[in-house]
Order: C-alpha cells, then sequence, then structure tokens
C-alpha cells in the first residue's frame, strides 16, 4: 500500500512540476503528443519532426504579460532540443522568399529578456509569405494582445493546416497551406477561430476567416481546451462568433 501511494504521489508531483515548467500554457489541455513537446517561459510547442513545424504553439497571456516590453532580438537560433536530423535552421529559409514566420509572435512573448529570446527558436517559425506574415497575421497578432486587454486573460493556440499538396524548403521544413489561430477567454468561456489562407492578406480581412473551434480540429486532428468539462467545451467549440 505505502508503494501504490508513493507511485500516486510521485505522479501528481511530475504532473504539476510538468505545469510548472510549461507556465500554464497547457492547462487548458495539450492539442497532441506531437513528436516532442517543449516547454518555454512564454509559450508551449507541440514539434513534429516529418515537417520541422511545429503542430501548434499554445500560450498563455494576460493583460500584464502583453503591456510588458524588451527589445527584440531578430537573433533566430536552432533549437537544440531537438534532435540533429530533426532540427529546422535558420538558413533553411536563406533566398526562398519565405519569412521565418513566428507562431508565438515575439511582440506578445517580449514580457522578459529570455521569453523574447526564446520566441526566436527556430521550433517556433513556420515559412510564411511576407505578405502574410507582415500584414493579415501581424494584424491578428495585435488584435490578440489587443483582446487581452479588454478580457484580462487568454489562452491562445496557433499553428499550420497542411492539404497534402505541400512543398519544402530547405532541408525539409513544409511550407503551410493555411495557418489557424485559436483564443479562448477562459472567464467567459468564450473562444472565437480563424483559418487564415497562406497568401498576402489584410488585416480588414480578417472577419471573413472568422469559424468554429470544432472546424479546426477537423482539419488538423488536434483537440483544444480539452481539460474544460465536456459540456462546456463542446457548446464552445461549435459556436461561430463574430469579431470581438
Amino acid at each position: 500500500m505505502k508503494h501504490l501511494l508513493f507511485a500516486i504521489f510521485t505522479l501528481a508531483l511530475s504532473a504539476t512540476a510538468s505545469a510548472a515548467v510549461c507556465n500554464q500554457h497547457l492547462d487548458k489541455g495539450t492539442p497532441s503528443d506531437s513528436d516532442q513537446i517543449l516547454c518555454r517561459d512564454g509559450y508551449a510547442a507541440g514539434y513534429n519532426y516529418q515537417t520541422k513545424v511545429s503542430d501548434w504553439v499554445a500560450y498563455h497571456i494576460t493583460k500584464d504579460s502583453v503591456n510588458a516590453f524588451f527589445e527584440r532580438s531578430n537573433n533566430f537560433t536552432t533549437d537544440k532540443e531537438l534532435p540533429d536530423a530533426y532540427r529546422a535552421v535558420s538558413n533553411d529559409y536563406t533566398a526562398t522568399g519565405y519569412d521565418r514566420g513566428h507562431l508565438a509572435p515575439s511582440g506578445t512573448m517580449d514580457f522578459t529578456q529570455e521569453s523574447m529570446k526564446q520566441s526566436f527558436l527556430m521550433s517556433n517559425m513556420a515559412p510564411q509569405l511576407p505578405g502574410f506574415n507582415r500584414g493579415g497575421w501581424k494584424g491578428l497578432e495585435e488584435k490578440v494582445r489587443q483582446w487581452a486587454n479588454d478580457y484580462s486573460e487568454l489562452y491562445v493556440v496557433s499553428g499550420p493546416i497542411w492539404d497534402g499538396n505541400e512543398t519544402y524548403i530547405g532541408n525539409g521544413v513544409y511550407i503551410p497551406s493555411r495557418f489557424y489561430k485559436v483564443i479562448l477567454d477562459p472567464y467567459y468561456n468564450d473562444a472565437i477561430a480563424f483559418i487564415v489562407p497562406h497568401r498576402k492578406v489584410s488585416s480588414s480581412e480578417l472577419v471573413t476567416f472568422i469559424t468554429t473551434v470544432d472546424e479546426v480540429e477537423q482539419l488538423t486532428n488536434l483537440d483544444f481546451f480539452s481539460e474544460l468539462p465536456d459540456s462546456v467545451e463542446n457548446d464552445i467549440e461549435s459556436v461561430m462568433w463574430e469579431m470581438w
């Protein structure tokens, strides 16, 4: 009996430590196991060895965190926590016409110097066209920071969508056909989702990309906000909201 209690206690400590390391980013659920889960100060990521792009990045943000600021480094760095064979490197993007596009945006991760630096790890990047990355996608990231001010606290998950016909750059870094972002307001248990085509987009178009969380789950085979009670999760994920 003592051995069983010790094992349960050890598992509980392990789970608590894991949550602490991920800084609440996975409190509402881990979208998938992926090939490797990476815990950072500002976000958690589920990395895919085959695409060399994370299936998802998840981040918990608050009014305080989005209003803190440390200067952007632009120091794109290989993620050495990943096995050598599956690492994306900055040179994979050189002269390809694609930006090193953040999944967890540096403008949201800059609440400490270390968190800002971690946002430039290549495991947090995906190939993005300049007209996408610097246009509507940037506008959506700014909108999420505005919502964090409005609602005080948000959980966000973002990542690629694949259609099966992708090509790649560099040494096998695949180019997503679309990108998604899902946002949860945990106070009211409301969620809004976006599927944004990978092309030049403007901020004014964002309202046309709103969809349901259910739709994103069907396209990605991910499970968002699984730690919510089933009745709550089912309700919020089937609703299509107008722009918050």
